[in-house]
């Protein structure tokens, strides 16, 4: 053979070949996609979220979360995250599962107002659905979905596309938060009332577990053995004297630690290394549920986050004997921060606990002794509404309430002298019940009492009553920004609920939802942050639209993730799922928020910070009288002179990356008086 015909073959035969190569190149990244290779290139990629309820960022520390502070400054720690507003626990779950805000998903819990469901509680008590109620429950869940056509979500959800590609998941942990990122029940779950599939209960039944008490209302064909008992129960928190107002003091321990290992052991033990799930979410309800019993900075609160720091550290071990752990992402999450519950401390000055009752004022050591209110009862006894409810029997409530300086109380001790207002004669009691009729009156109001921010739902959708709840609001000092359904106009010192993707396509959402006030400069045991709640008897609470409610904490680690990363960039829980999504190759388009590249590995996406903490200002109601919280009625009320208008910041920062995607979260929303 020539030397030119010899050149031509060989060009020829390198031609064919590279071709083939490349086919046979592009078949097996094919098939490696098929079968579960991730947008960045790993192939059998496992994710665990791991989410610590109430979790505040500044909470980490190499003193008490050792091993959550390693994987902080071995992963990449979000300085800047964002809870979706408003910042309760079940709205947050929802972004988690979608990547959306409520105005694309349409869900509103924790506590939500929707007569006309019918249904059962976890427990398998009827609900009535008349009042208000508090959706932290798979079988109200249930419920709920079924009143809604089977689109509670109205978008696709993280599990729901991680099946599509034939992946298994797995959910654990806290009644309600977990149980909604597997509402169809189609993978593996351990919460606090149930385990499914009925197949997974009868494994671990034969395999010498115990199951929660109330797994056989989910399935009745489960019997459970004499020896069960309540694995998930949680003890009783310590009381002051009144036995209604929590003891910090004598409480000194997590009430749930118990609760949170039995399920992580089963999942570590059992449902990791036999049913070997690709996408895992793990949701206790610590810190969170410490927080709220005894306050931010107790020493129960310490306790709680040791607890949920060893059950990482066992995680770890777990992942690592099972050879997981170098092909595992590990995101750790929280779905809000936490205040602890006070009004305005020179108003209210922290006192001292001392023989079961609340004691001398202490400014340095002291515990909070106000922060309560009852809204139902300020606008009837003020003679705003006559037709409001809250769905809330009669409380007794002699400390959180508000005690003021000289010892008064805001909700004075009542004595029910006949027995109809507690169902006892002789019975102390500081509000009465608020409970939703059969049949509503014409111009009633439910209120839906979340905490940290209430929702207002009007029957007649009437504007005119609308703005005289509002002016109500604005004029009382314990109430902070205010956000009103855009199909009522504008309203002086409001914002439109659109304006933070609150105003639902379906019309699902409230006429008013509104922020108690806080001050995020305020300190109790050492922790910066307070903020008032409706009426829980609590110590500590969220919801409210505080930068320590919305900042967040997000830590990633592990193969797809940079290491040693701390981020300023805004990202938000909106993002875990599209992020989670990218990594598994999963189909979920279009949500609101986005691929949080900057922490990634192996990726060529630039994401740019176009604006941070952008003050956006509300016009001002004039002509306003103020009226300080130190009395139900305003006749009563101090008046804070001197000031006359009132209007909203919202603060908001904005990113946006080299393929196109923005995203604006939201940092908080003040009210400002003056």
């Amino acid at each position: 053979m020539k030397r030119r015909e010899q050149g031509l073959f060989f060009l020829c035969r390198r031609t064919v070949i590279t071709i083939a190569a490349f086919l046979i190149g592009s078949m097996l990244l094919f098939l490696a996609l098929c079968n579960g290779e991730s947008s960045s290139g790993s192939v059998n990629r496992k994710v665990i979220i791991f989410v610590w309820d109430g979790l505040r960022p500044d909470s980490i520390s190499a003193s008490s979360t050792p091993n959550l502070w390693n994987l902080s400054k071995n992963g990449v720690f979000f300085k800047n995250n964002h809870a979706t507003y408003p910042t309760f626990t079940m709205m947050n779950s929802s972004s988690f599962n979608t990547g959306d805000f409520p105005d694309k998903v349409g869900f509103y819990g924790n506590t939500v107002y929707a007569p006309g469901t019918a249904g059962h509680n976890a427990g398998g008590k009827a609900v009535d659905y008349n009042q208000p109620v508090f959706t932290e429950d798979w079988n109200i869940l249930l419920s709920l979905n079924s009143f809604y056509d089977n689109e509670l979500f109205m978008v696709k959800r993280l599990l729901q596309a991680t099946r599509e590609k034939g992946k298994i998941t797995a959910i654990v942990g806290k009644s309600g938060a977990a149980f909604m990122f597997d509402l169809d029940r189609k993978g593996y779950g351990l919460d606090e009332n149930a385990v499914f599939p009925q197949s997974l209960a009868g494994e671990l039944q034969s395999a010498g577990y115990a199951l929660p008490k109330n797994t056989p209302v989910m399935w009745p064909d489960i019997r459970l053995l004499s020896s069960n008992g309540d694995p998930t129960g949680r003890p009783s928190p310590a009381k002051l004297a009144d036995n209604v107002t929590s003891d910090p003091t004598v409480g000194t321990t997590s009430p749930n630690s118990s609760s949170n290992k039995y399920m992580m052991d089963i999942y570590l033990q059992y449902i990791l290394p036999k049913k070997n799930p690709d996408i895992s979410v793990i949701w206790f309800r610590d810190p969170d549920t410490t927080e709220h019993i005894y306050g931010v900075g107790a020493k129960a609160y310490l306790d709680a986050l040791g607890s949920m720091d060893a059950m990482l550290g066992h995680l770890a071990d777990h992942l690592k004997s099972l050879n997981q752990y170098d092909n595992t992402d590990i995101i750790i999450v929280s779905d809000h921060g936490h205040n602890n519950v006070s009004g305005d401390l020179s108003l209210f000055p922290l006192r001292t606990i001392a023989n079961g009752a609340a004691g001398s004022t202490e400014a340095a050591k002291g515990y909070s002794v106000s922060g309560d209110v009852r809204l139902a009862q300020l606008l009837a006894d003020n003679g705003i509404v006559t037709n409001v409810y809250d769905g809330n029997g009669y409380s007794y409530d002699p400390v959180i309430s508000g005690v003021m300086a000289d010892g008064t109380q805001v909700y004075p001790d009542q004595t029910d002298t006949d027995g109809s207002v507690t169902g006892t004669k002789g019975k102390k009691y500081t509000t009465r019940g608020f409970k939703v009729p059969a049949t509503l009156p014409a111009g009633s109001v439910v209120i839906a009492a979340n905490g940290g921010s209430d929702y207002l739902y009007l029957t007649s959708k009437d504007v005119s009553l609308v703005k005289k709840i509002v002016t109500f609001l604005q004029q009382r000092e314990e109430f902070g920004a205010i956000f009103v359904d855009d199909k009522y106009g504008h309203i002086p010192g409001t914002m439109a609920m659109s304006m933070v993707h609150l105003e639902n396509t379906a019309g699902r959402n409230p006429d008013i939802i509104f922020s108690y006030n806080f001050n995020e400069n305020a300190v109790i045991r050492g922790m910066k942050g307070i903020e008032y709640e409706s009426m829980q008897i609590y110590r500590g609470m969220h919801g409210s639209f505080s930068p320590i409610d919305v900042n967040n904490t997000l830590i990633t680690f592990g193969p797809d993730f940079r290491t040693g990363i701390a981020s300023v960039t805004p990202s938000g829980n909106i993002d875990v799922a599209p992020t989670v999504a990218y990594l598994m190759g999963l189909d979920m388009p279009g949500t609101d928020g986005r691929v949080l590249y900057e922490a990634l590995n192996n990726t060529s996406v630039t994401v740019s910070v176009v604006s941070l903490n952008k003050l956006i200002q509300s016009d001002a109601a004039a002509g306003l009288t103020f009226y300080q919280p130190t009395a139900v009625l305003n006749s009563r009320a101090k008046i804070d002179s001197g000031k006359s208008s009132y209007s909203i910041t919202l603060a908001i920062s904005s990113v946006t990356d080299s393929t196109g995607k923005s995203v604006t979260y939201f940092d908080y929303a003040r009210a400002i008086r003056q």
